[in-house]
């Protein structure tokens, strides 16, 4: 019985988290990020504002909700799970490609936000603070494994590859040039890491 009862809190949570997001990402297309403001965002969906702020920190983190700030606690996640002897290089391409969004839903919620990022740009910050972060993520592991400072250039290069694959993939494919998101994430990080070698 208890099983069942945190089932449904969990799937009752989730279901609050998304709905506070579709009706976010439906404001500000209609009203513009700056126009909204949490109490419309909490009243549209007829919740307190209080419960708004129990799942997001701000506006712009319900801009990108968990696709984007999960995204990078799983990355955390799922690295510092790979085996210690392997290359780290390795290790950061096979979290990325097991962490590739495929799910329809997710994708269409993903080219909503970009949608807002072009009609919008200043909400850019936004983006970019996600951004930093999987490049900052990225770039602590890296070092860490390979025994070298942060500041060394392998593990700014790793990371710089992981942020612009990522980028450049998700541009061309929201801008109809790749039509699968995943293979073109691949594609660019293979092609900007095939020539860097670790230290040693």
């Amino acid at each position: 019985m208890t099983g069942r009862v945190i089932n449904r809190r969990e799937q009752h949570k989730q279901h609050t988290r998304e709905a506070l997001e579709d009706a976010a990402l439906a404001l500000f297309a209609r009203r513009g990020f700056e126009q909204t403001t949490v109490e419309d965002i909490a009243a549209e969906v007829g919740v307190s504002v209080r419960t708004f702020f129990r799942y997001y920190a701000s506006k712009q983190h319900v801009l990108f909700g968990d696709v984007g700030h999960s995204r990078v606690e799983q990355l955390r996640t799922a690295l510092a799970a790979r085996p210690d002897g392997e290359p780290p290089l390795e290790s950061v391409r096979a979290v990325l490609d097991e962490a590739d969004i495929t799910d329809e839903a997710q994708l269409a919620q993903i080219r909503a936000r970009l949608r807002l990022l072009t009609e919008q740009p200043s909400l850019l910050s936004a983006y970019l603070v996600i951004s930093e972060e999987l490049r900052g993520l990225v770039s602590c592991f890296v070092a860490a494994r390979s025994g070298v400072p942060e500041s060394h250039p392998y593990p700014l290069l790793v990371a710089g590859a992981a942020q612009a694959a990522w980028d450049s993939a998700l541009w061309s494919w929201a801008g109809g040039h790749s039509p699968v998101l995943a293979d073109a994430r691949r594609s660019a990080f293979a092609q900007l890491t095939v020539g860097i070698r670790p230290p040693g």
